[in-house]
């Protein structure tokens, strides 16, 4: 469905949003022992399945990672203009957490493209406000932004270690309940999505799983293997699925009204979690 209003947008003449929808941090492993380096790159693409996404390094608000309760900025890291790769010594064991998010950028979609974009996403509110609003013909404004994070277990859980649950900072955050590292396959995993630092509820949460495999590229069709699960948060923002082995991935995408910009009516932010399960 995303590639149908990416091409009714192209054709509808706003530049092509070819940062497709899903957007993560991929590390090369999700398991690591104490002194390894583990490489993470910023993937954008459909179905848990991309490509480097080539952002511009001054867009950056936070590239950090976190560790029993210290904090590093990892911008610094980027030899480039672009987002690229990022080498993370892993020194101490324990859960390790790394967050990103960038600055606003400009995406403008002829109506029914941008339709579709909101059903997909479950985003009813926006639907019925561009109804009443009388907009529904008219083309989109919107700023976006993303806020992604990415946990990797370095040797054995810490029990009592709490970085997997840290809030960030970002506007929107996906917030593990119980460290995914100590759940098994199959098992119950609870999250909570958080929005301007409040529960996110009746939000569409999609859950991704893939298999530990490398050079999967088919972006056309889903990878073999995949799985998506969706689920709408409760009242107090929460979702929970059952884990499966391999690369995990929650996400969603939560948009507002903008009232005090003359460029965009929408305000959207793209959120993800990855992580592993085995």
């Amino acid at each position: 469905m995303k590639r149908i209003y990416l091409l009714l947008a192209f054709m509808g003449g706003c530049a092509l949003w070819a940062q497709a929808h899903e957007f993560w941090l991929q590390p090369d492993t999700f398991f690591a022992q104490p002194g390894q380096v583990v490489t993470i790159e910023v993937l954008v693409g459909e179905h848990f399945n991309g490509e480097r996404s080539e952002g511009k390094k001054n867009r950056l608000i936070q590239y950090a990672h976190w560790t029993e309760g210290a904090k590093k900025d990892l911008s610094s890291s980027l030899t480039e203009d672009h987002y690229g790769t990022v080498p993370l010594n892993v020194t101490k064991p324990g859960t390790h957490l790394v967050a990103f998010a960038n600055t606003n950028k400009y995406l403008s979609m002829r109506a029914d493209s941008f339709l579709l974009y909101l059903r997909e996403d479950g985003l009813d509110p926006i639907i019925k406000a561009r109804q009443e609003r009388r907009e529904t013909q008219i083309r989109s404004r919107e700023f976006y932004r993303r806020c992604v994070k990415t946990l990797i277990q370095v040797g054995p859980v810490k029990p009592t270690d709490k970085t997997f649950s840290l809030d960030t900072g970002m506007p929107l955050e996906i917030i593990p309940l119980q460290n995914p590292y100590t759940i098994k396959p199959g098992d119950w995993a609870q999250f909570q999505i958080v929005f301007d630092h409040k529960p996110l509820a009746n939000a569409l949460v999609r859950y991704w799983t893939r298999p530990f495999t490398k050079g999967q590229e088919l972006p056309d069709s889903k990878p073999q293997g995949l799985t998506e699960e969706q689920q709408r948060s409760d009242t107090q923002g929460r979702i929970r699925f059952r884990l499966k082995t391999g690369q995990n991935m929650i996400s969603l995408v939560q948009m507002v009204p903008v009232t005090d910009d003359k460029l965009a009516d929408w305000q959207s932010y793209w959120g993800s979690l990855t992580f592993g399960c085995r």
